[in-house]
């Protein structure tokens, strides 16, 4: 097991993650009341729908390195 690590969990991925999580929830909340709706939706939209061409694994299809 690596340094730095309780078990499994190593502190210094998990300090990392939590720090950045923690200040990209404010980015994201401040842009959230930024923008319309409408145009939350479209990113939404578009968010997901990568999302899910990405799981079903038609980049990796067509050879694309997204």
């Amino acid at each position: 097991l690596p340094a730095y690590s309780i078990g499994y969990v190593n502190l210094t991925s998990w300090f990392l993650l939590a720090v950045t999580s923690i200040g990209m929830a404010q980015v994201g909340a401040i842009t959230t009341h930024k923008l319309p709706a409408k145009q939350l939706r479209y990113i939404f939209i578009a968010v997901m729908f990568y999302m899910g061409l990405k799981m079903v694994g038609v980049f990796d299809w067509l050879g694309w390195p997204i």
